[in-house]
């Protein structure tokens, strides 16, 4: 037989009048032990609970100030709580006058009973507060079962109802046409996916699509979703001022001014190949390798120079459509220039992907060819380096092959070193406009005013401390919550649909420079 006992109360429970306890009663096996969540009080007979609330009856409570007696009628666990007036006056006094556990009455002397008092609003209103243990959280428990049926225990006046009945319908109109828009840029997410601002809109939607479906399931703002909707009031407030302000400061069409800007780029990359092609920092390379490498580049360049001329008058009107696009916000802004930076440095790109493929071939070759002087090869299938015997023609063709390609190395190496360190500034400007453009989604200026006030949705740590008045043969106990750290805070109250950028492995990006390997983006 349980002889254990641990009683959640209310701590508003004392100024209550006498009544029928309403709540939930749970077996713990493996602590033996026995806990009553006291959730709520009625005074109304217990053939009328049932239908009125989905908690069960569990207990009868008694008012010092208001004593009836313990009704005849009790469940199979039940347990009757009584109060009286402290020594000094200040505090009540609570009382353990009859436990039913499984029909039997129980003897109060031989059980050892913990009583905690508990902050109702504090669980009902919580928001981070998380279990750590996959079962046998009590706090937790407790929680889940006072936010399942918080609209029983909440009285709400009519201006609360009619706010969440005209806030629902608001968000409803809203949220069959973003579902609409959302459907279209799935289809054509295939096509989107090769842009950055394509892909902030097809985000920008599945994000706005999960806000509205959330506030009309909820009836009303959480931390979450009011946090990332005022994030969007800003975001469309900063754009529109930068905005204004670049129409004001610049005066050129936005296409000319990007073709100047190209044009400036296409000529610092002719003069730094025209350097590469001569003798750069002293080093003698190898001249028809050299030749070769700086025409091949140099006309790669002039073939991406005529194809941004050709395409000026559509760039005219390309940019009355990004500027439409830029109103919405300066995260679409952010992701037009990453567009535009993509669109002048894709020659660049170009260039870096044959300087490294080419390097790549050359070292892998030369690897490969310097174990024929081990004489070992490997093999692939068991992804090994075995032992080889090698005729003499093999070795001839292997010293020959190898050094030719030693001797290619000096010059292939420089115009890899110079490409990679240009696609190392791109992808790091790239880099952090990607960051950038995730905080600004997740600025956290309504969760840091909630934090900031000590909101009780922003509680998540239990605080445990001994009652002041405690009873005879009786532990009392009392719970509060506390708020929770500002990183905690911040990083539950970023969007579901909203992934945060993978940390940067510097690793894996010196082990991609060192072999020649393609660097993407961060």
């Amino acid at each position: 037989m349980t002889n254990n006992l641990l009683i959640f109360i209310p701590q508003t429970l004392c100024a209550e009048r006498s009544g029928y306890i309403l709540g939930k009663v749970i077996h713990d096996a493996r602590g033996d032990l026995k806990k009553f969540y006291v959730v709520s009080l009625r005074r109304v007979a217990s053939v009328e609970l049932t239908t009125k609330s989905t908690l069960g009856v569990i207990g009868y409570y008694s008012s010092g100030n208001d004593a009836i007696e313990e009704p005849s009628e009790r469940k199979h666990n039940w347990v009757h709580i009584g109060t009286k007036p402290s020594k000094d006056g200040r505090d009540n006094e609570y009382r353990l006058l009859n436990v039913v556990l499984n029909n039997k009455k129980m003897d109060l002397s031989a059980m050892r009973t913990i009583l905690v008092l508990y902050n109702q609003q504090v669980l009902r209103e919580t928001e981070l507060f998380v279990s750590e243990t996959a079962s046998g959280d009590h706090f937790h428990e407790l929680a889940r079962l006072i936010q399942d049926k918080k609209d029983e225990l909440r009285i709400k006046s009519r201006f609360v109802r009619t706010w969440e009945t005209l806030l629902t319908c608001h968000m409803s109109l809203y949220l069959y046409p973003v579902l609409l828009l959302s459907k279209v840029t799935e289809r054509l997410l295939p096509v989107l996916k090769y842009s950055y601002l394509g892909l902030h809109v097809y985000d920008w939607l599945e994000n706005v699509k999960w806000m509205l479906a959330t506030v009309v399931r909820d009836g009303n703002f959480k931390l979450k979703t009011g946090n990332y909707a005022l994030a969007i009031v800003m975001d469309m407030a900063l754009g529109i001022f930068v905005l204004r302000l670049l129409q004001y400061y610049i005066e050129d069409q936005p296409s000319q001014l990007l073709l100047n800007n190209a044009e400036k780029v296409v000529e610092t990359l002719r003069d730094l190949i025209d350097w590469l092609m001569g003798v750069p920092a002293g080093l003698k390379l190898n001249h028809a390798l050299n030749n070769t490498m700086g025409k091949f580049f140099l006309y790669h360049i002039q073939l991406w120079w005529t194809f941004l001329i050709f395409l000026k008058p559509l760039l005219d009107l390309a940019f009355q459509v990004l500027l439409l696009f830029g109103r919405l916000g300066i995260t679409f802004q952010i992701s037009i220039v990453a567009d535009l930076l993509a669109l002048v440095s894709f020659h660049t790109y170009c260039i870096y992907v044959y300087a490294a493929r080419l390097f790549n071939i050359q070292l892998r070759g030369i690897t490969a060819l310097f174990r024929l002087f081990l004489g070992k090869k490997k093999n692939p299938l068991r992804e090994r380096v075995d032992s080889c015997q090698y005729q003499t023609d093999e070795l001839f063709v292997g010293t020959l092959s190898f050094t030719i390609l030693l001797f290619l190395m000096p010059t292939t190496w420089v115009y890899y070193t110079v490409f990679t360190m240009l696609r190392l500034v791109s992808i790091a400007f790239g880099g952090f406009l990607t960051r950038l453009k995730f905080y600004l989604q997740v600025m956290p200026v309504y969760t840091f005013w909630k934090w900031l006030l000590r909101s009780y949705s922003t509680c998540s740590i239990v605080d445990i401390r001994l009652h002041p008045c405690c009873t005879e043969g009786l532990t009392v106990l009392s719970m509060t919550m506390v708020v929770a750290p500002w990183r905690l805070t911040w990083k539950k109250c970023i969007p579901d649909t909203i992934v945060c950028h993978p940390s940067i492995e510097w690793g894996t990006i010196l082990n991609n420079v060192i072999w020649g390997h393609l660097l993407y983006p961060l």
